[in-house]
């Protein structure tokens, strides 16, 4: 009887550890998954607010850095990041905090085209 108890209790545990091996491996594999949704996109994020607050003074042929372009953006990624955490930029006024955010996450994130 003692002998099958103790086979029962570890049939148990090795039942119980595998099903928190799956939920945890589960939980890492939805965490990857929202990391990637949460991305900030240049076409959808971060290129309106660019056009809406920034290109009529840094469009083509107007104040340095010229950013009308991803690959102009890319190549100043740092420094816009910058200028727009620090509140220099735009002139105008301040972008909200979201519109700030969106920025410096896409750069943080490798300035990616997507």
């Amino acid at each position: 009887m003692k002998y099958n108890k103790k086979f029962q209790t570890l049939i148990l545990a090795l039942l119980l550890g595998f099903l928190v091996a799956s939920c945890i491996s589960n939980v890492e594999e939805q965490l990857e998954e929202q990391l990637e949704e949460t991305k900030v996109s240049y076409i959808n994020n971060v290129k309106p607010i660019l056009e809406a607050r920034c290109l009529s003074c840094h469009g083509a042929g107007g104040i340095f850095p010229d950013i009308s372009s991803y690959e102009k953006v890319n190549a100043h990624a740092v420094s816009v990041k910058e200028e727009v955490a620090s509140g220099r930029m735009p002139k105008g006024g301040p972008l909200t905090a979201a519109q700030i955010k969106s920025i410096v996450d896409w750069v943080d994130e490798g300035a990616l085209e997507n």
